[in-house]
């Protein structure tokens, strides 16, 4: 009963995105991955699941081989940025920290919707 509960709210923060928002991921065609594969990971990073599922691990792999020998650790932190600017619930630093320990990897690239990517080599 808890999951479609869950997924019911995390669907209620979706649909509140407003459509300029929507709109404006379009500007950013080198981000189609990340915006493809990261959302996926959004109701663990936001506090509505315990633990990330399957597939936002293997779309954390997907990100960390495109940051490796694709885009670019810079250019994902760039469009993670633009995939949760002005949205709610924001992300939680901790479950940002705990994402590639439950699982079982590592992160290639930052995940944050304020920092300065400008810093990130």
């Amino acid at each position: 009963m808890t999951c479609p509960i869950v997924f019911l709210i995390f669907l209620h923060v979706v649909s509140r995105l407003d459509m300029s928002h929507q709109s404006n991921l379009a500007q950013y065609p080198v981000c189609e991955h990340v915006f493809e594969y990261f959302p996926d990971c959004l109701a663990f990073l936001v506090g509505f699941y315990y633990v990330p599922t399957k597939i936002c691990c293997r779309h954390v792999e997907k990100l960390n081989k495109l940051a490796k020998h694709g885009l670019g650790p810079r250019t994902i932190c760039f469009c993670i940025q633009a995939s949760v600017k002005g949205t709610q619930p924001r992300l939680l630093a901790s479950r940002i920290n705990s994402l590639p320990i439950m699982c079982h990897t590592h992160l290639s690239f930052p995940i944050s919707d304020s920092m300065d990517c400008n810093k990130v080599h």
